[in-house]
């Protein structure tokens, strides 16, 4: 049997680690895959985690766990977190037909139904409540035990404040359940959330998720970026469908490259020069897989315990091979190069990508 990176190098010092997690509704079990594994690296100490949407979701679970039991205690959160995300009544639950392997909801009548009813009715007209399901399984975490606790994983969570189109980034003496709400307060099935007076919605429109925090309040040597939406894809969509989530697919990912461009031009402004950024580098890593692209924009969409489930094991999977390649690389250098991103006289570099190699191993080749 393999070994496991944690077995072959048992006397690793302690790596002080930030974690940026994307948003991607139920893809989001991908990330508690990915976070299941990375808890059992005895040679990683989580200080800060950024996130959005679901990763908000995860982001604040985790933080919860990590501060009331350890590294313990924060996988058995995930998980029941995400066993209650799966025994929510979802499109499946209401008609499953799918065959066996397809997750997404492309001929799901009651999927196809809601959707054309958000073109027509907003979540105003058709849910006057306002219910959200997913405030009652936020009801776990512990908010004033992370607000007030100083040895508590620092927690950035981002929303779109609706008005100024403007990201808001909530920070630990801030959080609650409205503002994890927010954060994934997608405009077409929610009313906003109302917090001090602004109203926001999904931060996945203006940080997907927000880097500058953990590059200047999280005392960090690396960062891990778990990312879940697909940055390429192989050919032009041509359906409605599929161009309304080709859309959805790169406004999630613009902020997200922006920012990342930005801070790749800061260290490199930074290394040429004698000027000193005002925040310390990270080593910059990322755990991705491509397979989620090819289960469908729909599957977001898709709570069936049964999908959360596979998503959860390909997480475990893509990071079990990024640790046995990178795992030596940790707090030594990064394993994702960002220099394709830094601007020249000409615009941006036009070879490939330095993210395209994320998809595995969070190498860039």
């Amino acid at each position: 049997m393999q070994q496991t990176a944690n077995v072959l190098e048992p006397c690793r010092p302690k790596r002080r680690i930030a974690l940026a997690l994307q948003g991607g509704g139920s893809h989001g079990a991908f990330t508690w895959g990915v976070l299941d594994r990375l808890l059992e690296e005895p040679s990683f100490e989580f200080v800060g985690v950024s996130g959005t949407s679901a990763g908000a979701m995860n982001a604040a679970v985790l933080a919860d766990g990590l501060r009331r039991g350890g590294a313990p205690q924060a996988r058995l959160s995930l998980q029941e977190y995400w066993h209650d995300v799966g025994h929510l009544t979802g499109y499946s639950s209401i008609w499953a037909t799918m065959p066996h392997g397809i997750w997404h909801l492309d001929h799901n009548p009651a999927y196809l139904w809601a959707d054309m009813l958000t073109r027509v009715w907003s979540p105003y007209q058709v849910n006057h409540s306002n219910y959200n399901p997913l405030r009652e399984l936020l009801e776990r975490i512990d908010f004033e035990g992370l607000r007030e606790d100083a040895f508590s994983p620092r927690v950035f969570i981002c929303a779109t404040n609706v008005r100024t189109g403007l990201r808001r980034v909530f920070q630990n003496a801030e959080l609650s359940a409205d503002v994890l709400l927010a954060s994934a307060c997608l405009p077409q099935l929610h009313q906003t959330v109302e917090i001090g007076g602004d109203f926001f919605w999904d931060g996945g429109y203006t940080g997907n998720p927000a880097l500058a925090p953990l590059y200047l309040g999280a005392d960090a040597s690396d960062l891990i970026i778990v990312g879940i939406n697909p940055l390429e894809r192989a050919t032009v969509p041509r359906t409605a469908r599929g161009i309304i989530d080709r859309i959805d697919e790169i406004s999630f990912n613009s902020t997200f490259m922006l920012e990342l461009g930005a801070i790749a031009f800061v260290e490199h402004l930074a290394k040429s020069t004698s000027a000193e950024p005002p925040f310390r580098f990270l080593h910059v890593h990322g755990i991705r897989d491509e397979s989620l692209g090819s289960f469908g924009a729909s599957s977001k969409m898709n709570n069936a315990w049964s999908f959360l489930q596979h998503l959860h094991d390909v997480g475990r999977r893509a990071t079990d091979r990024w640790l046995a390649e990178n795992l030596h690389e940790v707090g030594e250098r990064s394993t994702v190069d960002l220099s394709g991103l830094v601007p020249q006289e000409d615009g941006l570099l036009t070879g490939p990508s330095p993210l395209k190699r994320m998809d595995l191993y969070g190498t860039s080749v």
